[in-house]
């Protein structure tokens, strides 16, 4: 099908249900990772309100040795993704992107089984966070700290709903008009209770994401704390984003290949760990660096919060109150919560 458009890419002007019309697929972001299974619309429906489609491509599975199993492993993915949304949905997750709608639309003019195409209808987004930084001619402090505090309160959502994210990055953090930030993207979650391919995979996210143990196979629990906790490193890696304009995890990497002529090296995670957190302590101190060129302000507090969050050493990870209590678990984020809060609410005080 190289020279001809896939099915998935076929949907314009195909109307679903009798409530939505496709009108026309949506441009992926020229550095967006993964979403290689699926093709963004913009759909409107009967009262005009817009919303995405993500409509899913499964041509790649004909090129698998075995079709049945590749076109099963994707509608299980499918069916997985769906259901989970849609239990955000029923318990009324405010930070988290949840379906319209979902269903299969035949393409007309394919033959086989791919003329059946499967999508979800989602809430329509401005773009990420990505997008909104770009358009910036001064750093908006204010904006940066709020849309953290809504992507800490999304998190905490889905861990008190049994949901580990897993790929929380800056394009899975959308942007809505008067509500701001909202986390997205489900398709590497893992819900407790319900196994899926998900839980297999070393490291479910993006690798320039993953946090350092990832790289080395490390759990420091048998329940979804060690998946929780993952989930806290990349909300605090959102902030070297924001602040110093990469992940950690590169600050991470690119610290240790330059200045100690080391990597993750899969193996002794023991062995390795001084090192990662010396890497760790100096992109600290270029993070602190930059946050003081943008505002000197509230430099002490972000950097504080940025090493708490990304703490290499998985079980030394998480707020100080929090790590010191017996009953509350080490992935909580309530107390980031309110310091977010906090903060974000002192620069939209001093912009007035």
């Amino acid at each position: 099908m190289e020279n001809e458009l896939r099915p998935a890419e076929r949907l314009v002007g195909l109307d679903l249900k009798g409530r939505w019309h496709v009108d026309s697929i949506m441009q992926r972001h020229p550095k967006s990772t993964g979403g290689n299974f699926s093709v963004g619309y913009l759909v409107i429906n009967s009262d005009g309100r817009q919303a995405y489609l993500k409509a899913l491509d499964f041509t790649a599975a004909f090129q698998h040795p075995d079709l049945a199993r590749a076109l099963q492993d994707l509608t299980t993915a499918y069916n997985f993704e769906r259901d989970l949304l849609e239990k955000c949905k029923n318990r009324k997750l405010r930070r988290v992107v949840v379906p319209l709608d979902s269903g299969s639309v035949i393409v007309p003019g394919v033959i086989g089984e791919l003329r059946n195409v499967l999508y979800l209808i989602l809430e329509l987004a401005t773009g990420d966070i990505r997008n909104e930084v770009a358009k910036w001619q001064k750093f908006d402090v204010a904006w940066a700290l709020r849309s953290l505090h809504q992507s800490a309160l999304g998190l905490q959502e889905l861990h008190y709903s049994h949901i580990a994210h897993q790929d929380l990055k800056p394009s899975n953090v959308l942007v809505f008009p008067m509500v701001g930030s909202k986390l997205s993207d489900m398709g590497r979650a893992s819900y407790m209770g319900t196994p899926s391919r998900n839980d297999l995979i070393p490291i479910a996210g993006e690798i320039s994401y993953a946090a350092p143990e990832q790289f080395y196979g490390l759990h420091i629990s048998s329940d979804f704390t060690s998946r929780f906790i993952v989930d806290n490193y990349h909300l605090g890696s959102l902030m070297f984003f924001f602040f110093l304009g990469c992940s950690v995890t590169s600050a991470i990497s690119l610290n240790l290949s330059k200045k100690h002529n080391k990597d993750f090296t899969n193996t002794d995670f023991a062995n390795d760990l001084p090192y990662i957190q010396q890497a760790f302590y100096e992109a600290l101190d270029e993070l602190r660096s930059s946050v003081k060129v943008i505002t000197e302000e509230f430099s002490e507090d972000i950097v504080t919060i940025a090493k708490q969050l990304c703490e290499p050493d998985p079980k030394l990870r998480g707020a100080p109150s929090v790590l010191a209590a017996e009953h509350i678990p080490q992935y909580d984020l309530q107390p980031f919560i309110s310091h977010f809060n906090r903060l974000a609410k002192t620069a939209e005080i001093r912009m007035i």
